[in-house]
């Protein structure tokens, strides 16, 4: 296994990077709350999920012998209008409550970015999916030079009892080629394009019609812990929702299981045909809502959100917005993104 290096220190305060989180990061990430003025939520299955990042670069912030900072950059290529270019997506950065407030949050972030610089030819362009409200990520991520580039917002797509249409199945194997070709011709138009986790677990889903996929998506299970949601509408959905018959059906914030959606497909003229796609999600997984986090400018959000078919859940939530946060070495914010209304593509691994 290869070790970790030390990049900062500074008695008691030391950094190292590597590439593999150790035990001590997966404790301190299985106690990390998220979230602020927004749904406040923690994760599961972190272990596993560290161990099937694209290209990590774990970076540990200790005091003394303690782990008390994690950050993860992923390394991965991104298609963009500029071609491929080398983007580094940063997550997980987490600082125990116990050493709150030190600014090692700051200096966490500072130290991997310059790490990267200092050993990363360029073109190269680092993102994070930070929500708005997320006032202390945004200082962090302006103090070191960040910029919000677009907005993404969550849908929720929800069904009390979900149906499997007839249709529906498991994309085999031997036809992922076929669907990775129809994929990057639907997402050309888009920008910071990468499959990498389409097909995990074997969790991409077609709807087949005389031989045809006219719709698809990568479906990954999720399970989060709800502490705490903004507003009426959020203490209705976690004090009253989960006691209620057939109603305690949309969410259990104890045990929030649902999936996560990226890589959705749909044959021109066949758009409609995504609430059959999604619905036979649902009642595959066993689940009864689903997220998707797209870019305000995506057709697909746009179609979602004026169909009036999202459901139950997503009336209920409050609107959630995210920036996408860069900072662009050796190109041009207009080379990343050609204009200002060109959808990013997001990732569900990446956003869960």
């Amino acid at each position: 296994m290869e070790q970790a290096s030390l990049i900062y220190s500074k008695p008691p305060v030391s950094i190292t990077v590597g590439p593999v989180a150790s035990s001590a990061v997966v404790a301190l990430l299985q106690r990390t709350t998220y979230g602020t003025n927004g749904p406040k939520y923690s994760h599961t299955g972190q272990e596993k999920k560290v161990a099937r990042m694209t290209g990590p670069h774990f970076f540990e912030l200790r005091v003394g012998e303690q782990v008390v900072g994690a950050y993860c950059l992923s390394e991965r290529l991104l298609q963009t209008p500029a071609g491929n270019v080398t983007g580094f997506y940063g997550r997980y950065l987490a600082i125990d409550p116990a050493h709150s407030g030190k600014g090692y949050g700051s200096l966490l972030k500072t130290e991997a970015v310059r790490y990267v610089e200092r050993t990363t030819p360029k073109p190269h362009v680092f993102y994070s999916y930070i929500e708005e409200a997320n006032e202390r990520s945004m200082r962090i991520s302006a103090k070191e030079g960040f910029t919000s580039l677009a907005q993404l917002e969550a849908l929720v797509f929800g069904r009390l009892y979900p149906k499997k249409d007839e249709r529906f199945a498991r994309l085999p194997s031997n036809e992922l080629g076929a669907m990775l070709t129809l994929l990057k011709a639907a997402y050309q138009p888009y920008s910071c394009v990468q499959f990498d986790h389409v097909y995990d677990d074997q969790n991409y889903f077609v709807l087949h019609e005389n031989g045809e996929i006219i719709a698809s998506v990568q479906a990954n299970p999720v399970l989060w812990r709800i502490v705490d949601m903004p507003g009426l509408s959020g203490k209705l959905m976690l004090n009253v929702l989960p006691h209620l018959p057939i109603l305690n059906r949309v969410i259990n914030p104890s045990r929030y299981a649902f999936a996560a959606l990226e890589a959705v497909y749909l044959k021109p003229g066949r758009e409609q045909e995504v609430f059959a796609l999604l619905e036979s999600v649902l009642a595959h997984l066993q689940v009864t809502s689903a997220l998707l986090m797209l870019d305000v400018h995506a057709p697909l959000s746009q179609q979602l959100k004026s169909s009036g078919k999202l459901g139950i859940l997503n009336s209920l939530k409050k609107n959630i917005y995210t920036e996408v946060m860069v900072k662009i070495n050796g190109l041009t914010a207009q080379q990343l993104r050609q204009t200002p209304d060109q959808p990013l593509y997001t990732s569900a691994f990446d956003y869960t």
